[in-house]
C-alpha cells in the first residue's frame, strides 16, 4: 500500500509540474520579447542629401508623407497599413507587443515613421527612426477601436537599414522587371509599322 501511496504523489507531482510550466510558457515567452530599438546612425553626407534618402525610402515603402520640417530636422508619415486578414495578430507579434488585458480580435494594423536628423558637423547627419505601431481591435460586443501598441524596434532597424543601404554604397540588386514592369521600348521609325504586302 505505501508503495502505491508513493507512486499516486508521484503522479501528481509530475502532472502539477507539466500544468503549472504549460501555463507559465506563454507569461514567459511574453516576457522576453522586450523593445531593442536601434541607436542613432551618423552618416557622413550633408544634412540635405540625408533628407532625401530618407524620403526617398520612406515613399519607396508606401508611406506618405505628412508632415517635413527640415528646419527642425522632421519628417514623419502617416499610417500605413501593412496587415489585415486573419494573419493580424501573427504580423503584429513580429513587430509589437500587445497588451494582454484586451480581449475580442485583431482585425488589422498599421504603423507610422518619423525621422529625426540632426547636424553634427556641415558634413555629418545623425538619423533617428521611432515608428508608432497601432492594431484595430474588435471587442466580443461589437465596438472597434484602434490600439496604440509598443514597438519592438524590428520595423525601425528596418528603415535604417534601408537607409544605410543607400548612403553608404551598397544599394540593394535591382530586382529584374517582369514583362509588365519593363519601360515601353521607343519605335524605330526606319521600320515599317505595318507588313507590307507580299510583291507580286
Amino acid at each position: 500500500m505505501p508503495v502505491v501511496q508513493h507512486f499516486r504523489f508521484l503522479f501528481r507531482l509530475i502532472a502539477f509540474t507539466t500544468i503549472f510550466g504549460l501555463c507559465l510558457t506563454p507569461h514567459l515567452y511574453a516576457q522576453s520579447k522586450r523593445p531593442s530599438f536601434p541607436d542613432p546612425i551618423k552618416f557622413v553626407d550633408k544634412f540635405d542629401k540625408v533628407a532625401n534618402v530618407v524620403r526617398a525610402v520612406f515613399t519607396d515603402m508606401n508611406l506618405k508623407i505628412e508632415l517635413e520640417d527640415r528646419k527642425s530636422g522632421k519628417i514623419v508619415t502617416r499610417p500605413y497599413e501593412f496587415i489585415t486578414g486573419s494573419l493580424t495578430s501573427n504580423e503584429v507579434d513580429k513587430v509589437a507587443i500587445k497588451n494582454d488585458t484586451i480581449t475580442g480580435s485583431w482585425l488589422k494594423a498599421r504603423y507610422s515613421a518619423e525621422a529625426n536628423l540632426e547636424i553634427v558637423t556641415p558634413a555629418e547627419t545623425m538619423v533617428t527612426i521611432r515608428t508608432k505601431v497601432e492594431a484595430l481591435n474588435r471587442d466580443v460586443d461589437g465596438t472597434e477601436k484602434w490600439v496604440t501598441l509598443e514597438s519592438l524596434g524590428t520595423l525601425e532597424r528596418r528603415i535604417l537599414g534601408k537607409i544605410s543601404m543607400i548612403l553608404l554604397g551598397n544599394d540593394a540588386p535591382v530586382e529584374k522587371k517582369g514583362f509588365w514592369g519593363k519601360d515601353p521600348q521607343p519605335v524605330d521609325p526606319r521600320q515599317p509599322r505595318f507588313p507590307r504586302s507580299p510583291s507580286r
